[in-house]
């Protein structure tokens, strides 16, 4: 009797590292920034694009890890090699120098709030806003144009550190347009600024309409194998209806809608 107790503690170990045995065969780390409701560390599912990436890798069986810090230094950590990857981006071409873009995760538009008692006419060129002041937020992309024209002093622009920065400048009349995508900056609106948001309005025409992307360092050697495992579980997830039911959390959200008179 004795000698079968160690093949048997044997036996029920062995069961045991079976069971508890993480269900992933690996783990990624992604670099991120705080950009609510598509990130952010303390939201639910850390947000609309961690849910969709975390549900394209799961897809094969990859689990990942986000590390969230400031947009630039999430950008600037993953040129590093410090990260599997950086969300989300723009797959501008100058990111395609060091950088190869997933397929699209979301496309976003943005455009410019204004305060209504200091309402803006509708814009058809950048050049046209030269007499605004204008709030950005570091790390941003916006487009080439502007901050082509932002640097030339031929828009003035205010550079702050966080959206609620600008958003609150704005309220105060401190700047007189601010440009941000418009999911983000009704979330931002509804939880921050609940009793002041229908203050504020946005422009119809937007800023740009892009779409976000996962970005892959291309001379890091695991690479383009992520880049393909990634992109297959996002087409999968697509097809599969997971990747809607996402954005439908969101999109549905009764809160996160335009201002009553909003174009």
């Amino acid at each position: 009797m004795t000698t079968k107790q160690p093949h048997l503690a044997l036996i029920l170990l062995l069961f045991i590292i079976l069971i508890v045995r993480p269900a992933f065969a690996q783990t990624l780390t992604i670099a991120i920034g705080d950009y609510p409701p598509y990130s952010g560390e303390k939201l639910k599912g850390q947000g609309l694009i961690p849910q969709v990436i975390r549900a394209a890798f799961a897809q094969h069986n990859i689990r990942v890890d986000f590390q969230f810090m400031p947009w630039a230094r999430s950008f600037m950590e993953a040129k590093k090699g410090q990260y599997d990857a950086s969300a989300y981006w723009y797959c501008t071409e100058s990111r395609q120098a060091h950088f190869s873009c997933s397929m699209p995760l979301y496309e976003e538009s943005a455009v410019f709030f204004f305060n209504k008692s200091n309402p803006v006419p509708s814009w058809n060129t950048l050049a046209e806003l030269e007499n605004y002041r204008i709030g950005a937020t570091r790390g941003y992309s916006y487009t080439d144009e502007f901050w082509r024209l932002a640097n030339s002093g031929d828009l003035n622009v205010n550079i702050m550190t966080r959206d609620e920065q600008n958003f609150s400048m704005l309220l105060k009349g401190r700047i007189d347009l601010f440009p941000i995508g418009l999911l983000p900056g009704q979330y931002l609106l509804e939880k921050n600024y609940h009793n002041e948001k229908n203050a504020l309005n946005y422009l119809p025409k937007p800023l740009l309409t892009g779409t976000l992307h996962l970005l892959f360092l291309k001379n890091q050697p695991t690479s383009m194998r992520l880049l393909s495992i990634f992109d297959d579980g996002l087409a999968k997830i697509k097809r599969s209806g997971e990747y809607h039911a996402i954005l439908a959390q969101y999109h549905n959200d009764p809160t996160l809608q335009p201002p009553s008179n909003a174009p």
